[in-house]
């Protein structure tokens, strides 16, 4: 079975990062990996991180702490069009849950989406996001409670 990590950006893997894209229909879902790359530069809280199936590079995620209040933000979340459809998202959506849990000690997870996106916020609902009712710049939030946030994160996200 393919393994699915989440390994930091780096000088050597940065290119790959900048050449991961959505499909044209898609992009006005998703900023391109290079504005989140330099939104990580500029907030040092920003954790941006490739999803990696096996040792390749599939997609990206890129984390930050929830300014406004309590968890973390999933701000950034994609897979490459070249593999979209084989259940990597999912996987990896799981893997970046996984990781918050892992690094941070919080009991929320956040993300938000642009409405129109139907397969993203069914893949969210599927791994028990749910509508805050709240709007963040036109786009739909949606939260995950953990149950019990585990021991040993490092923040407080």
């Amino acid at each position: 079975m393919t393994v699915i990590d989440l390994r930091a950006v780096t000088r050597e893997n940065l290119r790959v990062c900048l050449e991961l894209d959505v499909l044209p229909e898609q992009r006005g879902f998703v900023a391109p990996n290079v504005r989140s790359m330099a939104e990580a530069y500029v907030l040092p809280e920003a954790d941006p991180r490739l999803i990696y199936a096996d040792d390749e590079a599939v997609g990206f995620v890129l984390f930050h702490p929830n300014e406004g209040g309590p968890g973390h933000y999933i701000v950034r979340f994609m897979i490459d069009h070249r593999f979209q459809g084989q259940g990597l998202g999912r996987r990896a959506l799981a893997a970046a849950i996984d990781w918050i849990l892992e690094h941070k000690t919080v009991d929320r997870v956040r993300l938000s989406v642009v409405p129109e996106n139907d397969v993203a916020r069914s893949l969210y609902r599927s791994a028990g996001f749910v509508e805050t009712g709240e709007i963040d710049n036109g786009e739909v939030v949606m939260e995950k409670t953990i149950s019990s946030p585990r021991p040993g994160g490092t923040g407080t996200g």
